[in-house]
Parts: C-alpha cells; sequence; structure tokens
C-alpha cells in the first residue's frame, strides 16, 4: 500500500495551515463607515489633505519604514513608475533589475521608456547580486531597482557602496517587504526612494494600492507632483507644473490600510516566530534547508519564506518530484519570485530579450527554490509540526518518489 498521498496514501494535512486572508475585524468596518458618512470619499475633499485617511496613512506608514515622506498611489506597480520618474528617468536611460522579481519590476522601467536591462541574482539570498549589478553598469545605466525578494532584505551595505561609487540611483521595491529590517533600518528607506504594494495578497493589504517612500525632500515633491496629476503642493488648484497621471488613492482604501496597519507588528512577530521554529526542524532533514540568514537582516517581514531544496541530497529526487509530493501532503508550497526569470516572458523575449542568461537564476528557479506563503505562518506552533511531519515523511520514502518519477519518463 502507498505511503505518500502523490502515490495514492493518506495526505498528512486535511486543513488550511495559518489563517484566511486577508483579517479584518470592527476596526475595518468603523473606518469605511467614518468614509462614508464623512461624504469625503477622495482625499481632495479634505481642505488639508493631511486630515484624510489617505494623509494619516501615509505619515503612519513613511515612519513605520523609518522614512521621512509617504505619497500613497494606486497600486504597486505605478508606485514604481512615479518613484522612476522622480528619479528622472527616462528615454535611453538604463536600469538594472534582478532576473527572479514579478514581471511589473521591470516593465515599470520599461512604461517611462527607460531599458530595463537584467541582472542575475545572490545564491544565498535570491536577491540582485551586487557584483553582478556592478559588472552591469555602463554609461547609459541611471539607476538600479532593487527587489527584496520575499521580503528577504538585498545586501544594501555592498548595494548603496557601488551605487554612490558608481552615481547610479536605487530604488528598493518592497512589495514584498513591509516590517523587513536592515542593520535596524526599514527596507525603502536606505536607497534614494522605495516602493511598497498593497495587492489582495500583501502582508499589508487594501486589496489594491501602493506608496512610495523617501527622505529626500525634492524626491518627494515629484512624486507627489507626479501622482496628482502635475500638481506642486502650495500652487492653486488647477495650476499643473508636470505631464502626469492621477494615481491617487482613494479614503477606502487610507482607511483599511490604516486599520491593518495597526496589526502588521503582531503579525510579524507571529510569522517571524514560526519561521524559527520550522527552520530549526528543517536543518535536521537531509535535502530541504533554510536560508543562511545574514546577521544584518534583524527583522523579515516576509510574503513568502524562501527556502532550498538539495537534490543531491535527497536521494537524487528531483525538486519538481518533491514540491508535487509536498502540495500533495497539503503543503501549500511553490517556488517564489513568481516563477520563471522574467526576461522569459512574452512581453521581453519578443523585445530582443531572447539571448538573455542569468545562471543563477535560472539553476535557482529549475532545481533549487521553495517558498510557503505568509498567511500559513499566521497559526500556532502546530502547523509549523504538520509541515515538518510531511517533509519527513516524504523524505522517509524517496523510494515511492523514484518509482514515480520513472513511471513518467
Amino acid at each position: 500500500m502507498a505511503t505518500l498521498a502523490m502515490a495514492g496514501g493518506e495526505k498528512t494535512i486535511t486543513r488550511p495551515l495559518g489563517k484566511s486572508w486577508p483579517i479584518w475585524d470592527e476596526r475595518e468596518e468603523r473606518a469605511l463607515m467614518e468614509v462614508l458618512h464623512s461624504g469625503h470619499w477622495w482625499r481632495g475633499g479634505h481642505s488639508d489633505w493631511k486630515t484624510s485617511k489617505v494623509g494619516q496613512f501615509e505619515d503612519a506608514f513613511a515612519a513605520y519604514q523609518h522614512a521621512k515622506h509617504g505619497v500613497a498611489v494606486t497600486n504597486g506597480t505605478a508606485a514604481i513608475e512615479c518613484a522612476l520618474k522622480a528619479l528622472d528617468i527616462g528615454a535611453g536611460d538604463e536600469v538594472l533589475v534582478p532576473a527572479l522579481t514579478f514581471v511589473a519590476s521591470a516593465t515599470a522601467i520599461s512604461l517611462v521608456n527607460a531599458t530595463p536591462v537584467f541582472v542575475d541574482v545572490d545564491p544565498g539570498s535570491y536577491n540582485i547580486s551586487p557584483e553582478a549589478m556592478e559588472a552591469a553598469i555602463t554609461p547609459r545605466t541611471k539607476g538600479a531597482v532593487v527587489v527584496h525578494n520575499g521580503g528577504y532584505p538585498a545586501d544594501m551595505d555592498r548595494i548603496m557602496e557601488v551605487a554612490r561609487r558608481r552615481g547610479i540611483r536605487i530604488l528598493e521595491d518592497c512589495a514584498h517587504a513591509h516590517g523587513s529590517e536592515w542593520k535596524g533600518r526599514r527596507m525603502g528607506a536606505i536607497g534614494d526612494i522605495g516602493t511598497f504594494s498593497f495587492q489582495m495578497g500583501k502582508t499589508l493589504t487594501s486589496g489594491e494600492g501602493g506608496i512610495v517612500v523617501t527622505d529626500n525632500d525634492d524626491l518627494a515633491e515629484k512624486t507627489f507632483s507626479y501622482h496628482h496629476i502635475g500638481r506642486i503642493s502650495g500652487r492653486p488648484f488647477y495650476e499643473f507644473h508636470r505631464v502626469a497621471s492621477n494615481l491617487r488613492m482613494t479614503e477606502w482604501q487610507g482607511a483599511i490600510l490604516l486599520a491593518q496597519l495597526s496589526r502588521l507588528d503582531e503579525q510579524t512577530e507571529t510569522r517571524e516566530r514560526n519561521t524559527r521554529y520550522l527552520a530549526r526542524g528543517l536543518q535536521e532533514i537531509p535535502g530541504v534547508e533554510p536560508l543562511e540568514r545574514d546577521p544584518r537582516v534583524t527583522r523579515w517581514g516576509f510574503y513568502y519564506w524562501n527556502f532550498k531544496y538539495r537534490q543531491d541530497q535527497f536521494d537524487g529526487i528531483h525538486r519538481d518530484t518533491f514540491l508535487k509530493a509536498m502540495q500533495a501532503e497539503g503543503v501549500p508550497m511553490g517556488v517564489g519570485a513568481h516563477g520563471q526569470p522574467i526576461y522569459r516572458n512574452p512581453v521581453f523575449r519578443d523585445q530582443g530579450y531572447e539571448n538573455i542568461r542569468c545562471p543563477e537564476a535560472e539553476r535557482i528557479y529549475a532545481t533549487e527554490a521553495l517558498s510557503i506563503g505568509h498567511r500559513a505562518f499566521l497559526g500556532g506552533q502546530e502547523d509549523m509540526d504538520l509541515i515538518l511531519e510531511a517533509v519527513r515523511k516524504v523524505r522517509a520514502n524517496t523510494g515511492e518518489l523514484r518509482k514515480l518519477e520513472g513511471e513518467k519518463k
């Protein structure tokens, strides 16, 4: 009789792990009703924008991320576009971007008429490699979109050293990194400018939405103008200074985000506690291992938790076979980074990128990367024990997996 669920045996996990997402209660209901009854459903309805829900959220979230300024926008992609424009990046400029990320990290570059240049990743963190980044700099390079993959901070010491020495600007794409810290400083406030997403699955969500944060007064003013149809603070409402879009966040979203922010610390602490426990357990199982955490990563507020598969230590079983076996056992496991290197997508392959290859990104995607989404870590330790039980079960029955692999050949 088969043992593994993949081969017809019983599943290890027969209930959802963690908690359903999003989490909400009377705080969101009360905030939304306040907006409803106010009659001011957009921030422009307030004589002082800082009295609006959006204005309050901008100040609260910027402070939360250790930044001086925040400008809330419609979504995370728009946030990147707005930030690139504030950095004066446009036609003729090259912008470096890691190969393993969501496609919007690169398409936003194209949308401001600049050229994305794909850069390989560091095998230890899955983030942009500072060495590969520096090697890709040309006279046309004006900046880099540094993505904190899964919310795990990139090596900002090395990245900022390269950027300052070579004269390029750094945009931190923090769509996964709400609350993450590098040496006690939160992400988005270390580079020149940072962006966040509040899309439905993110650890801070209003369904859709985004924000740009920065310590730079000039960049904050430009970002404000680019999100507000070219207006400038303090000038007449119908006076416009830049060609720009309307990227304003609604009061509904601002209200929800203020409520969501009130529970983010507690949720982050729960996830960190569970991943520390899971990491200790995985270290005892040959073939699966957590990332070796850099001591400079003082907080990991992850969107998904990356870890590694070692085929040579798992009786030669391919990563994809292991992944299917774990999913069959009821573990919500994937490969992170939204799949394949983004230059493989038709949107870039058809624009002349068909011969681009980033060897580490290709290898990690094809054979090594594993991930579990953040919501699975919002429960108790018993959920981590179930994941470990499933891994041990699959590890103890590689003979069944090998037979299944052979049947597929």
